[in-house]
C-alpha cells in the first residue's frame, strides 16, 4: 500500500476553512470563532499553502469555494462528522463515569447493610447510577486495587499498602455451634470452656486466629484450628457437629437456624472492624466521594 501523505496543517485551520464557507464571510466566521478576522485569513492562507491549491475565491461581495475547495469541503465534512461523533461518545462516556459509582461488598454486607444505604443515597442523588456487586473478600480486594470498583465495603484485617481503609463500625465476635453441641445450652461461656473443641475459621480471619492463639497460650494450651475458604463451607462443617467457630455477631445472626446456636464469650473480647476501602492512588469523582460520605453518615450497624 502507498503511504498516506503527511499533511502538516492543523485541525483549527481546516475547521476555520469550513466555517468561512458556511458563513460565506470572513468577518462572520471570525465572530463565530471568537478570533480576529486577520487570524481567519491567516488560517485559510496557511491551509492553502500546505495543500498548494487555491481553496476560496473572495470578492468584496462574496466568498466561494473553488473546485478544489469544494472537493476538500465534502471530504472534510465527512471526516469531521465521524471524528466529532467519536469525540461525543468519549464525552458521554466520561460524563456517565462521573455519575456512576461501583460498589464491591462481601455477600453478607451486600445483603444486609447496603440496600438501605443505596436506597437513601439514590433518593438524594437520583442522577447517579449506583452499581452493587457482591463478591468474596479476596476478589473484592483485587477489584478495588485494579479500579474495577470505586469503593469496597468489608471487614478488614491488617494493613494493605495499596488501600485506604475508613472505619464504619466495630462488631463483637461470638461463638457459633450446632444446636446439638453441649455448649449450645449455655448463653455465655468462658474461653477456657472452648479449649477442648475443634475449631474452624474463615481463612481471612487471620487477626482473630492470632488473638485466640495468644489467649490459648495464656492457658498453656496449643491453638489448633482448620480453615474454610467460604462461609457456606464453614457452616456446613459446623452443622455436622464436628467443629465450633467464631463469627461477627451480625453474620452469625444472619446465618442463624434452629440447628445452630449463638453463644456469648464472657472473658474474651474480639471485634471485627467494618469500613470502606478505596485504592490509595485513586482520584475519586464527585459522585464516588459523595457516596462514601453518605455511607459513613448513614451506616447503621445491625448489631
Amino acid at each position: 500500500m502507498n503511504p498516506l501523505p503527511q499533511l502538516r496543517f492543523h485541525l483549527p485551520e481546516l475547521e476555520t476553512f469550513l466555517v468561512v464557507l458556511e458563513e460565506r464571510s470572513f468577518s462572520r466566521a471570525a465572530e463565530r470563532l471568537c478570533i480576529s478576522q486577520p487570524s481567519v485569513s491567516n488560517r485559510v492562507k496557511r491551509l492553502e499553502n500546505v495543500l498548494r491549491v487555491k481553496l476560496i475565491t473572495r470578492t468584496t461581495r462574496s466568498v466561494e469555494a473553488t473546485t478544489d475547495g469544494t472537493l476538500l469541503r465534502v471530504a472534510a465534512e465527512e471526516a469531521l462528522a465521524g471524528l466529532y461523533a467519536v469525540l461525543q461518545q468519549f464525552r458521554d462516556r466520561s460524563e456517565a463515569a462521573r455519575n456512576r459509582v461501583v460498589i464491591a461488598a462481601t455477600p453478607m454486607i451486600a445483603a444486609t447493610f447496603m440496600p438501605h444505604i443505596i436506597h437513601s443515597y439514590s433518593a438524594t442523588f437520583p442522577d447517579v447510577q449506583v452499581v452493587l456487586r457482591d463478591m468474596p473478600f479476596e476478589t473484592l480486594l483485587k477489584t478495588i486495587g485494579d479500579g474495577s470498583a470505586d469503593i469496597g465495603v468489608t471487614a478488614l484485617d491488617g494493613d494493605y499498602d495499596n488501600l485506604l481503609f475508613q472505619p464504619l463500625a466495630e462488631e463483637p465476635v461470638v461463638l457459633v455451634v450446632t444446636a446439638r453441641h453441649p455448649l449450645a445450652r449455655q448463653r455465655e461461656v468462658s474461653l477456657e470452656t472452648v479449649l477442648p473443641y475443634r475449631m474452624i475459621f474463615l481463612e481471612r480471619y487471620t487477626g482473630l486466629r492470632e488473638r485466640l492463639s495468644s489467649a490459648f497460650s495464656g492457658f498453656g494450651a496449643a491453638f489448633e484450628a482448620s480453615t474454610a475458604a467460604t462461609l457456606p463451607a464453614l457452616m456446613g462443617l459446623i452443622d455436622t457437629g464436628s467443629c465450633v467457630t467464631f463469627l461477627p455477631r451480625s453474620m452469625a445472626q444472619t446465618n442463624a437456624r434452629e440447628s445452630r446456636a449463638i453463644v456469648e464469650l464472657s472473658d474474651f473480647c474480639a471485634v471485627r472492624s467494618y469500613g470502606s476501602i478505596v485504592a490509595r492512588k485513586a482520584v475519586l469523582t464527585t459522585a464516588v466521594q459523595s457516596f462514601r460520605d453518605h455511607l459513613h453518615r448513614d451506616f447503621q450497624p445491625l448489631f
